[in-house]
């Protein structure tokens, strides 16, 4: 046997055939799998099947390539015979035993029988001589991609026709429901393998308007939503076109890549993410009930006259079976959306965290939330033996003072209060709005009752802060300020003033810290309630700064009391809980008109930096 080597070569046949002289497009679908051992054969052909196939692999051997293989599967297989590692024709064994219907096409720089012979027995589906002429290879690949896509195509066709007959023949033996028809939406979308399917209806609105209604809908197989069961979650919806109407009423489907649309239709598509759609029409008794939708969200594709004619003949099918079921259909709506109130109504009711109370004109509680009962210490759902509003919540044997309640069954109007109820321990704020019936005639009211306790002891705290320091719980700055305006424009007379300085305050801060100083200051606010009575105004006025008001003391007691505040300084048993003595400089004024209490305090001041001079000088 004669042996005809010819040595690999870079070069193809001349560069006008490096472009594909058949449509590149026919190989989008195909994932192909390239082994070639010369890098710069290898780096040639990616570049001109890379763009125009759906997935390239390249190996270097034979043994990467059938690991490339198992791992993804591709749709052909084009080696080299000669390789390192692994041939090309040892790789196609593998592949043929495992995957005996992926093509394989070698390539060859050798003319030789024995390899041709041995390709022969592998049932090697292709041949290719190099130099490589471009336009041969795409040939044999284009031819390899149309047979594939024939056995992809019969493939489909036969899954869809099994789903569209399953679909069918369950309708016609099914009893009237909503199943039934859930169930045939699942197969024809199984069957067309798309990613969404949806029934709609044609209904109007109350507009005189036609609508497009849902009825189901299912992704990947799982159900979306199904109006009859009030579901209705991000489902997919569709508006009335006009054209569709048109179109489906003629007994015509709507079909296509999302390219194919018009471009206000397109917007619609895009804002639905729909890559390509199906939808055949539905009729009931002669007219056009609605229709059912496939949609693709991941691809775009021409519908097939096959598959479309399979899709229509499963939705007559549909339309035959939507008599029996909209008797049946009405009842259940009427039902659950009387049920689902029920349920909705029950379950707001007791979800409101405030006392919520239905009390009749007898002040008897027929309804009653889940907070109230609680709060009452009520135990299940049963009203029997509750007795009266007012002997539940106030323990009382008749209605209290200033009952809303009662005030509304005198006027019929809504009232409110906000009252301490001992019975509960709070304070609430209630309000009471009247309930009539059809004919206008009062029967209740709804009172709710909101917990305001802790709103009152916050209002109760502001107002005390306002008016108070916080560290010693005396009179603050604006207290004594509005004090002071409030008696310069009385008659109370005569009025004293005492200025108080704690001294040392600014030593202690400094060399103990200011926990010392707190101390010291609230040793000496209770040095001052000691000394002054109990109707006097103390205030601390700031820092280390401390004011008396002595409302009816004249200037003879207002000498008694200095002197007693002298001798319990002088003494120094007055100290903080860390041990600091109280020591202040004072001065007090006394003034017998009220207009001129202003001067009596600036008096008083300048007393007390008088007193802080000679104590110092001391």
């Amino acid at each position: 046997m004669t042996l005809k080597c010819v040595r690999k070569q870079v070069c193809m046949v001349p560069h006008k055939t490096a472009a594909p002289v058949a449509t590149p497009l026919d190989l989008r679908e195909l994932s192909i799998l390239f082994a070639e051992d010369d890098e710069q054969v290898r780096r040639h052909i990616s570049r001109i099947l890379a763009p125009i196939c759906g997935e390239l692999y390249l190996a270097e051997n034979g043994r990467v390539a059938l690991e490339l293989f198992r791992r993804h599967l591709p749709d052909l297989v084009l080696t080299d015979i000669v390789m390192p590692a692994m041939s090309g024709l040892e790789l196609a064994r593998h592949i043929k035993q495992e995957r005996p219907t992926v093509p394989v096409i070698t390539i060859s720089a050798c003319n030789d029988a024995e390899h041709l012979l041995q390709a022969i027995n592998l049932k090697i589906d292709g041949y290719l001589l190099k130099p490589l002429n471009v336009e041969q290879l795409f040939f044999v690949l284009q031819k390899e991609a149309a047979i594939l896509r024939s056995q992809r195509l019969a493939g489909q066709q036969t899954r869809l026709l099994a789903g569209i007959n399953m679909a069918i023949q369950y309708l016609l033996s099914a009893d009237a429901n909503q199943d039934a028809v859930d169930f045939a939406l699942q197969e024809m979308a199984k069957a067309a393998q798309a990613d969404k399917v949806c029934l709609f209806r044609y209904g109007d609105s109350p507009f005189a308007q036609r609508e497009v209604q849902l009825v189901s809908g299912f992704a990947s197989g799982e159900l979306v939503s199904r109006v009859l069961d009030g579901i209705d979650p991000d489902a997919p919806e569709l508006p009335y076109v006009e054209r569709w109407f048109r179109m489906l009423r003629q007994g015509k489907s709507v079909s296509g890549p999302r390219a194919s649309f018009p471009p206000e239709e397109r917007s619609i598509l895009d804002g639905l993410r729909i890559r390509s759609l199906l939808m055949t029409p539905i009729f009931e008794e002669g007219s056009l009930w609605g229709f059912a939708s496939l949609y693709d969200m991941h691809r775009e594709r021409a519908w097939s006259d096959a598959e479309t004619s399979m899709v229509m003949t499963a939705t007559r099918g549909l339309g035959s079976f939507m008599g029996r079921l909209k008797l049946e259909e009405e009842r259940a709506t009427a039902r659950r959306a009387m049920e689902l109130a029920n349920l909705q109504w029950r379950e707001t009711f007791d979800t409101i965290p405030d006392l919520v109370t239905v009390i009749d004109t007898a002040h008897q509680i027929v309804h009653i939330n889940k907070a109230a009962r609680e709060q009452l210490g009520l135990v299940g759902d049963t009203l029997d033996g509750v007795g009266p509003c007012y002997l539940q919540f106030h323990g009382a044997s008749h209605p209290p003072e200033n009952c809303p309640h009662a005030a509304l069954l005198k006027d019929r109007h809504p009232h409110e209060a906000e009252v301490y109820i001992p019975h509960l321990g709070s304070y609430f704020h209630i309000t009471v709005n009247p309930t009539f019936d059809g004919y206008g005639d009062l029967v209740g009211a709804v009172h709710v009752a909101r917990d305001v306790t802790k709103r009152r002891e916050m209002e109760d705290r502001l107002r005390y802060l306002s008016t108070h320091d916080e560290l010693t719980q005396l009179f603050n700055r604006a207290f004594f300020e509005a004090e002071l305006e409030r008696l310069s424009q009385g008659r109370d007379a005569p009025i004293s003033v005492v200025i108080a300085d704690l001294d040392g305050l600014k030593a202690v801060n400094d060399q103990y810290g200011h926990d010392h100083g707190d101390g010291l200051i609230r040793a000496a606010a209770e040095l001052l309630r000691e000394v002054f009575r109990g109707g006097d105004t103390i205030v601390r006025l700031g820092g280390d700064e401390f004011a008396v008001l002595l409302k009816g003391v004249d200037e003879e007691m207002m000498a008694t009391i200095m002197e007693r505040a002298r001798e319990l300084l002088a003494h120094g048993s007055c100290s903080s809980a860390q041990g600091l003595p109280v020591r202040f400089s004072l001065g007090c004024a006394t003034t017998h008109v009220p207009s001129r209490l202003h001067e009596a305090i600036r008096l008083a001041d300048l007393e007390m930096y008088e007193d802080k001079k000679r104590r110092k000088r001391g």
